[in-house]
């Protein structure tokens, strides 16, 4: 015959086992979710806040990131701002890149270049910092963006000269330092703009001789900074308008028999180099470039990626330059 009080007792007891079970398993669940709620909103570092390892800089000509006449979809514009189609195709650019240090070259003033810090911080990319350069352009300009616990200082190289055919004139996008102090000691990112190879003088074809100057006039500053490049820290980047072959590009690479730069070897996924394009001459060629100073320790084997995206000459003829170092701290 069934005990009724019995079987009374185990139901209350089961009852009571799987309430239990049931609160455990809730508990653990929220638990579980609201873990990965906070991983997510922590960026993924919620066990552990992991060490940066490298740090990448990157030099990016924008081409006419400001105001000026242009052709827009077909319509001459007087004073027009860079469309908003081709900023965005700057963005996309610098967002895969996502540099720690990024160079511009051809921003058109200080308030474009808020502009960039404020839209790519809508993206998600937040810069911390940023500087720009008032040289004897008037128009384009060179300036940075930048991320770093390190303590640093602004130079503004505004009062370079040249002397062209008998007349002094100013480098004319002179040349911006930012220089950064870790446990190390010093060391600068330089970023320049040489000439372009436009010129109405039949004196000086492709504008070779101007550039020419402004390289050595350039790289001379720069041995003011660091005499001795087989000890100091320096990067030199930007837009040089020129071709390995050049004379341009060895005033950098050494003076005399003494050795100053090395340029960082940069390949896109295909393995090419080139780094411009001019579309009406159907031609690709590398005027763009990372280099580094002879003595680095460390950064003898750096290799640099050239991005490519399908959409790149929207947003500019030139692609951007990326190369990661060990991280300085």
């Amino acid at each position: 015959m069934l005990d009724l009080e019995n079987v009374g007792a185990v139901k209350a007891h089961l009852s009571r086992r799987w309430s239990l079970w049931w609160r455990l398993k809730l508990s653990v669940g929220f638990r579980f979710y609201w873990l990965i709620a906070l991983f997510a909103f922590s960026g993924g570092s919620l066990f552990a806040d992991e060490p940066q390892s490298e740090w990448s800089v990157a030099t990016y000509n924008v081409r006419n990131y400001l105001s000026q006449n242009r052709l827009v979809r077909g319509k001459w514009k007087e004073d027009y701002p860079k469309p908003e189609e081709e900023k965005q195709v700057v963005r996309e650019i610098i967002l895969e890149a996502r540099p720690d240090f990024l160079a511009l070259q051809e921003i058109g003033s200080d308030g474009h270049l808020r502009e960039l810090q404020a839209d790519l911080a809508k993206e998600g990319l937040h810069y911390k910092n940023r500087a720009i350069l008032e040289a004897s352009d008037p128009t384009r300009r060179v300036a940075a963006l930048w991320n770093s616990e390190n303590r640093y200082r602004v130079h503004e190289h505004d009062d370079l000269e040249v002397k062209y055919f008998g007349e002094r004139e100013g480098v004319k996008r002179g040349l911006l330092e930012i220089e950064f102090f870790d446990k190390s000691g010093a060391f600068s990112i330089f970023i320049l703009h040489l000439k372009s190879k436009y010129t109405t003088r039949e004196d000086d074809p492709l504008s070779a001789k101007r550039r020419v100057l402004e390289a050595r006039a350039v790289r001379d500053r720069i041995l003011e900074r660091y005499p001795d490049p087989h000890t100091a820290r320096f990067f030199v980047v930007g837009d040089f308008n020129d071709t390995p072959d050049s004379a341009a590009i060895r005033a950098f690479e050494k003076r005399g028999k003494r050795k100053i730069c090395n340029r960082i070897p940069a390949l896109d996924v295909s393995g090419t180099i080139w780094t411009h394009f001019y579309r009406k001459g159907g031609l690709y060629s590398c005027v763009d470039y990372l280099m580094r100073s002879e003595g680095w320790v460390g950064l003898e084997n750096a290799e640099a990626r050239i991005l490519s995206h399908p959409n790149f000459y929207v947003g500019s003829d030139h692609r951007l330059l990326l190369v990661e170092v060990p991280y300085l701290k």
